[in-house]
């Protein structure tokens, strides 16, 4: 009978649990702070998107709408207020309730706040097949040029890349990815590292992928983006 009422409690527990896969998103927390959105640009939601998952403990991805480069990346300590939430779900669910063009989605780890048109826009950059490759010890910017040469059609768009020792653009990755969308494919590259959160922004009919440390530190590797012809 005892083994019959642990697998009972195992079977629910999976039932409330098995949908969710970023168990941080509903531990309890006191207090989390934002920058007072009375002072954002109107092109700014993602700084307060990385405010929350920073707080959170979370991994994080964010797009732009198509009007807006990349958001800056500010410290929540900096002319911040409270926000009403007790847990990083409620968080991430006041933050698109302040912006209702956005919706959320948990996706294998890693939070993802995009425009809501966007999940289902087969010509967004992000929702296009990329194809399957591995890299071993490569450094960032050439992983990212991996990446974008196995997006259908070409992403990648030829660039010179700076460099400078000691910051983001030397991180050597290892990974592989077996295939999906571009979006699956930054969400794998933020997963192999845990320490990662990526940004997409537009600027005219080009396209941009930020990529930053969660912890604010180690400088943005910034990376173009080819558009499909819809964009241009």
């Amino acid at each position: 009978m005892r083994h019959a009422v642990l697998g009972l409690v195992v079977v629910t527990l999976v039932e409330v649990f098995g949908g969710q896969t970023i168990t941080k998103l509903d531990e309890p927390k006191s207090e989390f702070r934002i920058t007072s959105p009375s002072t954002f640009p109107p092109c700014a939601f993602g700084a307060m998107v990385g405010q929350v998952a920073r707080q959170v403990g979370v991994l994080v991805g964010f797009e732009n709408t198509a009007d807006c480069f990349l958001s800056p990346r500010l410290d929540a300590r900096l002319h911040s207020e409270p926000l009403a939430a007790a847990s990083g779900r409620e968080a991430f669910n006041y933050l698109t309730n302040l912006m209702p063009k956005y919706s959320w989605k948990e996706m294998n780890g890693v939070v993802v706040v995009r425009p809501t048109l966007s999940w289902e826009d087969r010509s967004n950059v992000l929702n296009l097949p990329t194809k399957s490759f591995t890299v071993t010890e490569q450094r960032l910017d050439d992983v990212i040029h991996t990446m974008l040469h196995n997006v259908v059609p070409i992403a990648f768009v030829s660039h010179k890349d700076v460099r400078n020792a000691g910051r983001l653009s030397e991180r050597r990755v290892t990974m592989t990815f077996r295939g999906g969308s571009l979006l699956d494919a930054l969400n794998a590259l933020a997963e192999a590292h845990q320490d990662m959160e990526w940004q997409l922004g537009y600027e005219g009919n080009r396209a941009t992928i930020a990529l930053s440390r969660i912890d604010l530190r180690g400088g943005t590797l910034l990376e173009p983006v080819g558009l499909p012809a819809r964009y241009q």
